[in-house]
């Protein structure tokens, strides 16, 4: 390979490293990641996710262009991810989130791009090498973060909370973390940095190994059970059962690929193996690293419920990719948090995007697994297939209790990954495409009407949350500044629902009630299912004019979305009951108005 290919590769090896270290906020609550602001910042905080899908875009949008491009396999495996994205394009005009549906998308689009690169460009093993390469120096960081974390890191983080938090408003899953010794690395989840580490695992230890072939022998197992142990042990750290399960799954798949057929070692390596695993737990657990709870396995359980409830009431084409956090609490039953995901993508893909989504997503997976089989057993002994063949049963395992397509430091990753399976594969012919100058003009140009329309569209929304922040961070010094300065932001993303909500919030609290009112019903426009935007706008209302009719109408619907929430019900029966105490407020709304009706 050369010229733009080598580039490509490197830029997959760049999405490898980068995706996990700094892009580990799900999808469906990327706005709550604020832009840095100095170095610092930079080198040690999350990013926002929309850096990564305008990277991806402007970076490999291009490959189309390459007159040097290798055709590749073009099979069933091929066309099923541009099928997938089709069906979440076809879900999303009857979202009920537009924004949450849109940064979803992007998601599907960046990873499905990485794909097709990957397919055309990872065609051997030194550009296989170099993505693994990627993902081993990303995973380094990861678990020495990681440890970080279970060595006093944790720590630091419960008391930084406990001086700057609010725990009466903080999120119940933020304060679960804070009070757990589970760790995260440089995601937001501990199930989050296991599925990363099921994924990896494989891959960081062939690269290992490929890349240790001259070594001595002695160094080159200490090396690999270095790196073995210490994903391990952070594995173990993240106490997510989800992640054993599929870590079980992803080291008997790769067992399978590189054990010859017929030898009858194969058994004993696996029943050994499985020995070894389960002692390993066992100790964990006995120190204190595992706790092994059934709150998690019944919190699961009611979001898989709501989900299939949610199934039934929209099974065609679901409420819009991403959408889950919106609907859930109307159809959940368990005082459970509010989740924002399945934690199952199958059943989550169904309700959010429709049946032909869910099928188009399964069918997906299951291709992918049973071409990585095949792979590995064309090519006996290569390490670099068995590593694949094991990320992707390990992540089609787990993303049956997580949701870890949602999230791009682990998805992006995935769908490099895919692509390598597919650029690897054998071609009946490897004719070069032929140059053809005026299409190049055409497709050329329509590249960069899709890299504008990106860029359009992520860096308004970049720019939206970065002023949404500044203005919260400016209100106690120059509260007419921050609320002109929120105006911009809610301008610039029109359908962030939270934009809106927090312009809202800084209105009333400026004594502009029609404009905080004008606020809070945009933002139910652009999430009427949320019961919390209804509740805001009851709350300004009884605030601004007392409790009338309105504003008990807006407190019935909050309750009719999330009837298990204690603290909706509580302010509809305060409210029901000053109506009741209140002999004006009965006249008014009862005799009073039966009076007025009798007149006319």
């Amino acid at each position: 390979m050369k010229g733009l290919a080598n580039r490509f590769v490197l830029g997959l090896a760049a999405v490898a490293f980068l995706a996990p270290l700094k892009f580990g906020a799900p999808a469906m609550v990327q706005w709550a990641v604020v832009p840095p602001t100095d170095a610092l910042e930079w080198l040690y905080f999350t990013w926002p996710n929309e850096l990564a899908i305008i990277l991806v875009f402007a970076g490999f949008i291009w490959l189309v262009l390459d007159r040097d491009r290798m055709l590749a396999r073009v099979d069933l495996l091929f066309v099923l991810p541009l099928f997938f994205l089709l069906t979440q394009i076809l879900a999303a005009p009857w979202t009920i989130c537009p924004q949450v549906t849109i940064d979803t998308v992007m998601l599907f689009a960046a990873g499905v791009l990485l794909f097709y690169v990957g397919a055309w460009y990872a065609r051997d093993g030194a550009a296989t090498g170099r993505i693994f390469g990627g993902l081993a120096l990303a995973t380094l960081f990861a678990c020495i973060l990681a440890m970080q974390q279970h060595f006093g890191g944790l720590e630091e983080t419960r008391a930084y909370a406990s001086t700057h938090v609010d725990t009466a408003t903080a999120p119940r899953d933020f304060l679960a973390r804070m009070t757990s010794n589970r760790v995260f690395g440089p995601f937001v989840y501990p199930n989050a940095l296991a599925g990363f580490l099921v994924v990896v695992f494989a891959p960081v230890l062939a690269w290992i190994w490929t890349r240790a072939r001259g070594w001595d022998v002695r160094v080159k197992w200490i090396a690999l059970v270095f790196a073995a142990g210490e994903m391990l042990f952070c594995l173990l750290l993240t106490g997510s059962r989800g992640g054993f399960v599929a870590f079980g799954f992803m080291t008997l798949a790769v067992l399978w690929c590189l054990v010859p057929k017929g030898r009858r070692g194969a058994a004993k390596a696996i029943a050994v193996l499985v020995l070894v695993l389960g002692v390993v737990v066992a100790l964990a657990r006995h120190g204190g690293l595992l706790h092994f709870g059934t709150e998690s396995l019944e919190a699961r359980t009611d979001y898989w419920r709501g989900a299939i409830r949610i199934i039934k009431a929209h099974p065609w084409i679901g409420t819009g990719p991403g959408t889950f956090g919106s609907i859930y609490p109307m159809y959940k039953t368990a005082l459970t948090e509010e989740a924002a995901a399945v934690h199952n993508n199958f059943l989550q893909m169904w309700s959010d995007s429709g049946m032909l989504a869910f099928v188009a997503f399964a069918v997906l997976w299951g291709v992918a697994m049973r071409d990585s089989f095949r792979l590995a057993r064309e090519r006996v002994g290569d390490v670099a297939a068995a590593a694949i063949c094991g990320a992707l049963v390990g992540w089609t395992v787990h993303g049956l209790v997580d949701f870890e397509l949602y999230a791009p430091g682990v998805a992006l990753p995935v769908f490099v990954l895919l692509g390598t399976l597919q650029g690897l594969k054998e071609l009946p012919k490897t004719n070069f495409v032929a140059p053809r100058h005026r299409a190049n003009w055409v497709v050329g140009a329509m590249c960069v009407a899709v890299v504008g329309a990106v860029l359009w569209i992520e860096s308004r929304a970049l720019a939206a949350t970065f002023m949404g922040e500044q203005a919260h961070r400016m209100e106690g010094i120059n509260p007419v500044a921050a609320l002109d300065e929120n105006r911009r932001a809610a301008r610039l993303a029109p359908w962030n629902s939270r934009l809106q909500s927090g312009l809202g919030e800084m209105a009333l609290r400026a004594g502009r009630i029609e404009e905080a009112f004008t606020a809070y019903r945009h933002a139910i426009e652009c999430d009427p299912y949320r019961a919390s935007g209804w509740w805001q706008l009851a709350r300004a209302k009884i605030a601004a004019h007392g409790v009338d009719t309105e504003a008990l109408q807006l407190l019935r619907r909050a309750v009719e979305l999330n009837p298990t929430n204690s603290h909706y019900i509580q302010a509809l029966a305060a409210a029901k009951e000053s109506v009741r105490q209140s002999t004006g407020a009965l006249l008014e709304f009862i005799p009073a108005k039966e009076a007025r009706s009798s007149k006319r």
